[in-house]
């Protein structure tokens, strides 16, 4: 009876109120709201600092933190190798780069710089299709602009037959009902996850990074049931070394030190050769 009574309060409260109520920054808000052009920290390779082009440019430019309509930092952790990528482009002769490659990677990157980055070399091959954004993109908004690129995965990425799931749903840590809010209920999955994985020994401190570089599966379950979102957080159990589901008896005190002589040890020695990089400066 206390839980029906905290349903129908809380969902109540929503109804009254109205959506003009609710805020997600007040309950996602450890970051800035945007990340707007500026002159701080900005980068612009060969184009010397301090001069009016410079200036301009570092002013109006886009920052690339977001992803966006020409896609961004999307940070999809299934686009690996053989994956194909059908990007909008805007204006004539656009240019095409990439960056921050990751070794491995959870859905979402919880943890914003969450993810193993890595160092590496991308071998690409770029094709036009012409007249591709009026045929197969519809704007999403009042404008051509307002569309969005379509992925192919490729054949490589993690493969697991068994997880635990973890749910979340649109209510908030201080017990506030949010209406079909997805991103609520998947930061209750992921803390779900981080309190749940903290009673095997770990810390929440280090739950939090592994769920970020960890090849978990983040899923929007339900988005029409209102007024509650559902979210899912699926962890593959094979990458812990102890049996993590509930069981009847005490929990386990925490991970141990397993030791596979089988597996292959890294040789490196500190004097790796470097490979120069061809489009660099000489």
């Amino acid at each position: 009876m206390e839980l029906l009574r905290e349903w129908n309060e809380r969902e109540k409260e929503l109804e009254e109120n109205g959506l003009g109520s609710l805020k997600l920054c007040e309950v996602l808000h450890t970051r800035p709201l945007a990340n707007l052009p500026t002159s701080k920290g900005c980068l612009l390779g060969k184009i010397p600092e301090g001069t009016p082009e410079w200036e301009k440019i570092a002013n109006e430019a886009a920052r690339t933190i977001p992803g966006r309509e020409n896609g961004g930092n999307c940070d999809i952790k299934n686009l690996s190798r053989g994956s194909k990528i059908y990007l909008p482009v805007f204006v004539d002769g656009a240019n095409f780069s990439t960056g921050d490659m990751h070794f491995s990677q959870g859905d979402g990157e919880v943890s914003f710089c969450g993810a193993i980055e890595m160092s590496g070399y991308l071998d690409l091959k770029c094709e036009i299709i012409r007249g591709g954004m009026r045929e197969y993109l519809t704007p999403m908004g009042p404008t051509p602009l307002h569309v969005n690129p379509i992925f192919e995965i490729g054949p490589v990425e993690p493969r697991f037959s068994e997880w635990m799931v973890f749910e979340g749903i649109s209510v908030d840590e201080s017990g506030r009902q949010h209406y079909l809010d997805a991103s609520i209920a998947y930061k209750r999955a992921v803390l779900n996850a981080i309190d749940y994985l903290s009673k095997f020994g770990y810390s929440k401190e280090q739950v939090y990074l592994l769920l970020s570089c960890c090849p978990c599966e983040g899923r929007i379950s339900g988005i029409v049931d209102s007024p509650n979102a559902v979210a899912t957080l699926a962890i593959p159990t094979a990458i812990f070394d102890q049996d993590i589901r509930p069981k009847k008896g005490k929990v386990l005190v925490g991970p141990r030190v397993v030791r596979k002589p089988d597996v292959m040890k890294c040789s490196y020695d500190g004097n790796l050769p470097i490979t120069k990089n061809p489009s660099a400066n000489t």
